[in-house]
């Protein structure tokens, strides 16, 4: 009679690459027909999970690819501007220390940005995120490009005005209208221009350069209507365009338009050549750096003490320092770049201060309050030589 088979109590399974067990041995294989080793069953919720992460894994991938309709301002450059500056024929010196300009890296205008883009500038603390047709209207990303380097043509041409005239040359200037740079958002000419458009006069009087439009303006009173003359997208003939003026912020008795504009086709008849590259850079915002940096080529001594300092804003043809955005940025740029101190359009000074870190922060409303400026950390900038003077 066969002798009855004893249970053996089963042994784990072998690793799957065969290898020896403990002691050297190899563990035996489990005995033929052993009962298989349960499976936990499969819970609806998990389906549920799958489903949700499917969701969110295709939200996230396309919020990479749409193009949001926004613009990302992060911190740019810091580049010295005398460099940049020629003035052949005349003679020019090398003083110590240095007038940075600065910028901004803007993603969204010529490259929409995606979805994840755009909230992760909301996310960092040193970016800023706006809607995209508040910087840059209906145009496209070339068409803003093109008008940015012509902006900035215009800038260099205003600060090589303003610095030679503040060294006692008499500087003339012509133009062909003030092209609308941006309007105030709910302002009445908001509705009535856009990007691109010329003003080629007011009220029948010619403006031919940007500052004409501010004198016939200063005539008037908030809430009066004026009639401004327009070229669409600067071609064919002026429309007429009634427009009520606002009042300015800051002094409730001044008239605004609410735009800002640059002179189409502007020139100088300086009295010697003054050549500035900045390359690629675009915008009006290196307009005061470019006319410290070449007070500072022109004349002897240090304009900044020997010090390195940064800035930004645009420069008007009377000297009167311009608000150009993105300064909270262009701080960050500074302060990695080392400078003592940077200056900035007045009204800009708290926006620039809140990254500024141990920067020092001044905020001016002209030329002549960044030479003060200037003066205080040493520099000559009070007592320049006018050598047209």
């Amino acid at each position: 009679q066969a002798a009855r088979a004893q249970p053996v109590a089963p042994e784990p399974a072998a690793p799957a690459s065969g290898a020896p067990g403990p002691g050297g041995r190899r563990p035996p294989s489990p005995p033929v027909g052993a009962p298989p080793v349960p499976r936990a069953p499969w819970h609806p919720t998990w389906y549920v999970l799958g489903v949700v992460l499917l969701v969110l894994v295709t939200l996230v991938g396309a919020a990479g690819i749409v193009r949001a309709p926004y613009v990302v301002y992060a911190p740019g450059s810091a580049t010295q501007t005398q460099p940049a500056i020629a003035v052949p024929g005349s003679r020019t010196y090398e003083g110590d220390g240095s007038v940075l300009f600065l910028t901004v890296s803007l993603r969204g205008a010529s490259r929409q940005v995606g979805y994840v883009e755009a909230a992760v500038g909301w996310l960092r603390p040193t970016e800023d995120v706006f809607p995209r047709r508040a910087v840059i209207g209906d145009q496209t990303g070339q068409e803003s490009r093109e008008q940015s380097l012509q902006v900035m043509a215009a800038s260099q041409e205003v600060a090589a005005k303003v610095a030679l005239e503040h060294l006692g040359y008499e500087v003339p200037e012509e133009g062909r209208g003030a092209v609308v740079l941006s309007t105030v958002e709910g302002s009445p000419v908001a509705t009535a221009v856009e990007p691109g458009d010329v003003i080629v006069g007011v009220d029948g009087t010619a403006v031919e350069v940007d500052s004409q439009l501010r004198e016939v303006l200063d005539a008037s009173a908030p809430g009066d209507e004026v009639t401004l003359e327009v070229e669409r997208g600067g071609e064919g003939d002026p429309e007429e365009v009634p427009v009520e003026l606002i009042a300015d912020p800051g002094d409730a008795d001044r008239p605004l338009l609410g735009v800002s504009v640059f002179t189409r086709d502007l020139h100088y008849d300086l009295p010697f050549p003054v050549r500035i590259d900045t390359e690629d850079v675009g915008g009006p915002s290196a307009g005061l750096a470019l006319t410290l940096g070449l007070l500072d080529l022109l004349t002897p001594g240090s304009l900044t003490g020997g010090e390195t300092i940064a800035t930004t804003g645009s420069i008007d043809p009377d000297g009167v320092v311009g608000e150009v955005g993105g300064v909270a940025q262009k701080a960050v740029a500074a302060e990695r770049a080392g400078a003592r101190l940077i200056l900035v359009p007045e009204a800009e000074a708290d926006d620039a201060r809140r990254f500024a870190g141990d920067l020092e922060v001044v905020g001016v409303s002209t030329l002549d309050d960044a030479l003060e400026a200037l003066a205080g950390i040493g520099g000559n900038a009070l007592e320049l030589d006018r050598p047209g003077g």
